[in-house]
């Protein structure tokens, strides 16, 4: 259903039109991971927040996904592609340099955290 690389994969190019339930479904999911990540942020000062924002991801999708209707097959591919979203955001940040009191460059915490989906 959802995957955050469409185009990649093979055949991608005969649905380059995305259905009206897969951008529906995207958005709930970039709300849903958005409203974790700075629910996480603005609540808590965790060393790891992943594992915590993870957990939230799932249970706010899987009642969102309850509340639609959605078979759990569509359930587990929002989760899925929340996760990707998630790690690709955790990689973005981690890709950028980040600057230590001293003013030198360093490795972003957050790219040391990204695990895979539990």
């Amino acid at each position: 259903m959802l995957t955050t690389d469409r185009e990649c994969r093979r055949g991608g190019q005969r649905f380059a039109m995305p259905t009206l339930g897969e951008i529906e479904g995207k958005l709930i999911v970039s709300e849903v991971v958005a409203a974790n990540c700075l629910r996480q942020l603005l609540t808590t000062s965790e060393t790891e927040p992943l594992p915590s924002i993870k957990r939230g991801i799932k249970q706010a999708l899987q009642n969102r996904c309850k509340g639609a209707g959605l078979c759990g097959e569509d359930t587990d591919a929002a989760l899925e592609y929340a996760f990707q979203l998630l790690d690709a955001a955790v990689e973005s940040v981690g890709n950028q340099p980040k600057q230590d009191a001293s003013g030198r460059e360093t490795v972003h915490p957050m790219s040391q955290m990204a695990a895979p989906p539990q």
